[in-house]
């Protein structure tokens, strides 16, 4: 029965939830999809283009379901982000009404007429001596200074309104949709922030439910406020998919965790593998290790690797149809085998150490919940495959282990301080 006290706490659950993964997305907004201003526009919407086409490289073809959300769903729902150095720049590109008394007394505030004279002074130096050292003649030099000149490119220099309009003017129409922020290719952009948004609120709301399976609701609180708190470190590297695979990943695990649903994780793991195949596979061994002992019989033993024959199989099978029949003409963008890469590169090491800290400090905790211990194998082959096959330096890599791991982790953490505040007051 659902008492006041827990509809309370869900409520509660719901807001910092919802209120965390704003933050997040509004900081990926500005660190990750608008890091180049209008380029990562460009790239962005240019490659969800492609996804939707079938032309783009591998493996994010085979991921195509974070596109396809957008494409029929999350692009008629999406939320406006806000981007201000991106507004800023998009208004002074494309209207000349924003060019106010306020915006041109700004570009004065940081660029001084009189040091625009300054530069526009150093390069007509600088094209003078280049003019004389081709040629001696008198005559030819101030020929080439007049053609120079007759490019008025000083007021380039000297009047930035005119030269950012002209600019917007004449930019090819695939970027100038791009720059325009009001554009329905950037909706298409809003569309994968807003997916965004819903699929890392889900992945909070699923983490607190697994972490709950093990832990208190108080403690199972702080596993997301550690998540989303680590989150911000894979923000260099972050795809489109990566909450959505989480948030599967987490509901198969819970799936798992509970002994039931085996037709609903099969689902999960096909609907998941249309995000990322790679993560979904490792479904089977942890509900083989979860499931498979000793005592069972000949014929249970049989139902559960049968089981995961079949868990296994689902994201293998969807990769080579993918690969195969679907797109076949996809090709990899880099070389598919990274490790030589990656053993010379020292954030490969660096990075993944970090964000996997609080695992490896708390790792005597497996021992204490029967889940992880069953289950913590799992990891060695995860983490060989991503030093194998891909670049730990993006940490989005590990969204699952870390997702995984976080129930023990928040538990070595609550017995820590709970010791620690013993000791003092013993003292």
């Amino acid at each position: 029965m659902i008492t006041s006290a827990d509809s309370r706490r869900g409520l509660l659950l719901v807001i910092i939830s919802v209120l965390l993964s704003y933050v997040f997305t509004s900081m990926t907004v500005w660190n990750t999809d608008g890091k180049y201003l209008f380029l990562s526009r460009y790239l962005r919407i240019n490659q969800h283009k492609r996804v939707i086409a079938g032309e783009n490289f591998a493996p994010d073809q085979y991921r195509f379901g974070s596109y396809y959300l957008v494409e029929y769903l999350f692009k008629y729902i999406a939320i406006p982000w806000l981007d201000e150095n991106s507004a800023e720049i998009s208004s002074m590109m494309l209207s000349s009404e924003s060019w106010n008394d306020e915006k041109r007394s700004m570009i004065d505030a940081y660029l001084p007429p009189a040091d625009r004279s300054r530069i526009v002074a150093d390069i007509d130096r600088a094209i003078s001596e280049a003019i004389a050292g081709i040629s001696p003649s008198p005559l030819l030099q101030n020929a080439l200074k007049a053609m120079v000149g007759g490019l008025n490119w000083q007021t380039y220099i000297t009047e930035p309104a005119s030269t950012l309009l002209l600019l917007g003017e004449n930019l090819p129409q695939d970027i100038r949709v791009a720059v325009d922020l009001a554009s329905d290719e950037n909706r298409l952009l809003n569309g994968h922030l807003t997916a965004r948004f819903f699929f890392n609120i889900l992945t909070l709301l699923l983490l607190y439910a697994f972490t709950r399976q093990f832990l208190s609701p108080g403690i199972s609180l702080v596993s997301i406020l550690l998540f989303q708190s680590i989150m911000p470190l894979t923000t260099m590297y972050f795809g489109w998919e990566t909450f959505h695979a989480a948030a599967l990943f987490l509901a198969g695990l819970l799936l798992i965790v509970r002994k039931r649903g085996y037709f609903q994780l099969c689902l999960l793991v096909l609907l998941g593998s249309t995000f990322r195949a790679d993560h979904m596979v490792f479904l089977s061994l942890i509900f083989l290790t979860f499931f498979y002992g000793r005592r069972l019989s000949s014929a249970a033993k049989f139902v559960v690797l049968a089981k995961t024959a079949i868990l296994f199989t689902i994201p293998i099978g969807f990769t080579l149809i993918s690969s195969r029949l679907l797109f076949p003409e996809a090709v990899y963008s880099v070389n598919l085998f990274q490790w030589d890469y990656n053993a010379g590169y020292i954030w490969s090491w660096i990075y993944p150490l970090i964000f996997l800290s609080l695992p490896v400090i708390f790792s005597k905790d497996i021992l204490r919940i029967e889940f992880f211990r069953k289950t913590w194998i799992w990891a060695i082959p995860f983490l060989l495959m991503n030093y194998v096959v891909a670049r730990p330096a993006e940490l989005r890599l590990f969204t699952p282990l870390f997702l995984y791991s976080l129930p023990f982790v928040v538990s070595g953490l609550s017995r820590f301080f709970q010791t620690a505040a013993s000791v003092e007051d013993n003292v």
